[in-house]
């Protein structure tokens, strides 16, 4: 059953960042009501890029544990990065890093599930099967979507 009109999507967007940090695809889940579509997808893509700096932290960590021989191995999912406010909401940004250094995040409303793993659980899957839908349209030679996505610009709201 479809969800009604009136229900907002728990995924706000989700996004694939190249290891250079540019930003591969950015897609939005948000209902266009009030505000410029615009301008909710340049904040989306401020709250990302702002979680960039965690992810690079947290890959800097377990790079330093690797060589202190702390850890085996790396979990590509890095769950929580951090919580944001959007749209007088709070929300998460949840993360993942491919052995590639390709990142994919998604910003999700806060309390999407009653309890925090069963969040984390299917944050892990849906983020995994992201990648998975990238490496196979990257793996693809005759699929030419992958171009880099312009960031919105203050002219365009």
């Amino acid at each position: 059953m479809a969800p009604s009109p009136l229900e907002e999507s728990p995924v706000l967007c989700v996004a694939i960042v190249g290891r250079d940090g540019s930003l591969l695809f950015f897609r939005s889940f948000r209902r266009k009501l009030a505000t410029p579509p615009d301008a909710d997808d340049l904040e989306l893509q401020l709250l990302l890029h702002a979680a960039l700096d965690q992810v690079e932290v947290q890959m800097q960590n377990v790079a330093q544990a690797l060589l202190k021989g702390e850890a085996k191995g790396s979990d590509p999912y890095l769950g929580l990065l951090s919580p944001a406010l959007f749209d007088a909401q709070d929300c998460n940004i949840y993360g993942y890093v491919a052995a590639t250094r390709v990142k994919v995040l998604a910003v999700v409303r806060d309390g999407v599930c009653r309890q925090r793993r069963d969040e984390e659980a299917i944050l892990r899957s849906m983020l995994r099967q992201l990648n998975l839908l990238y490496v196979d349209a990257a793996s693809n030679p005759f699929y030419s979507g992958l171009g880099k996505v312009p960031l919105l610009h203050a002219t365009t709201l």
